[in-house]
């Protein structure tokens, strides 16, 4: 998949990394910040960068399955364009690039996403809704020894030889030959949220590479892969996350809701009650 159009520029690094110490009956406990906070609670998008037709992002109080609020995304024929690639239509949120998403730092995350009931995949993989997105440099390399650069880690409505399913994609290793890893979910279910739980090592090489996915409580894969990209002059790329609906060019809207989304180092930074009707 193509990168955005709009890509971050600066990194937010200095909070990251904190910790917050409290005092109980019990003693001391130490409890890890959250890196990034984006579950709508404010009820706006301000927790977040935006990118397509203004008219696509909404703010829902129902549904929702976490907090105050939730966001949907509607992907129509006027989103045609979106998101760069001239033959799909897209709408994306984004968070700014960060040290978290470098190389040798582990993440955990956590968000919702529900397929809302006027959702129709398009035929293929190319329906993206959540993804590790690299990073821009390695656009000098462009026709100097690689072709281009995918998502790292994604996730996607894959429709083909059968009925669609939740679907997880790993890339990485040398960006001028990516290993890639497809993960099957399960059949795709409509007016259901979905918890994502994930933890992932960022990393180019295959030990070194780690991820981790929960779905809804199950455990559907762990493995070792490699999740980043080294470039032809040896610099590593860098991810940042992305939550959108990115798919080919179509002529029926679809919508898709997404709350809760945390990401942060530890399982308990993370952790919130998602109550799914």
């Amino acid at each position: 998949m193509p990168i955005r159009a709009r890509l971050p520029l600066m990194a937010f690094v200095a909070a990251a990394l904190a910790v917050v110490f409290t005092v109980t009956a019990f003693g001391s406990a130490t409890v890890a910040k959250p890196y990034f906070v984006g579950n709508f609670d404010t009820c706006n998008f301000s927790q977040w960068n935006l990118q397509g037709p203004t008219a696509a992002f909404h703010i829902s109080q129902h549904p929702r399955t976490e907090g105050k609020c939730a966001a949907v995304v509607s992907v129509g024929p006027a989103a045609f364009g979106g998101l760069v690639n001239q033959s799909s239509d897209g709408v994306a949120l984004w968070t700014d690039l960060a040290d978290y998403g470098m190389s040798g730092h582990q993440i955990w995350q956590h968000f919702s996403v529900l397929f809302m009931p006027n959702f129709k995949p398009t035929e293929g993989e190319w329906n993206w809704f959540a993804e590790w997105h690299n990073d821009q440099g390695f656009l000098p390399f462009v026709g100097h020894g690689i072709s281009w650069e995918l998502p790292n880690l994604c996730w996607s409505v894959v429709n083909r030889d059968g009925p669609p399913r939740v679907s997880m994609r790993i890339m990485g290793g040398q960006s001028a030959s990516p290993q890639t890893r497809w993960v099957s979910g399960p059949k795709l279910k409509t007016g259901h949220w979905y918890d994502f739980v994930v933890r992932a090592d960022w990393s180019p090489d295959p030990k070194s590479g780690h991820v981790t996915w929960w779905l809804d409580g199950s455990k559907l894969y762990d493995s070792s892969f490699p999740t980043l990209y080294t470039r032809p002059d040896g610099s590593v790329s860098r991810v940042y996350f992305v939550q959108d609906y990115y798919r080919l060019h179509a002529d029926w809207t679809s919508s898709v809701a997404f709350d809760g989304t945390v990401i942060g180092p530890t399982q308990g930074s993370v952790r919130y009650a998602a109550h799914r009707p």
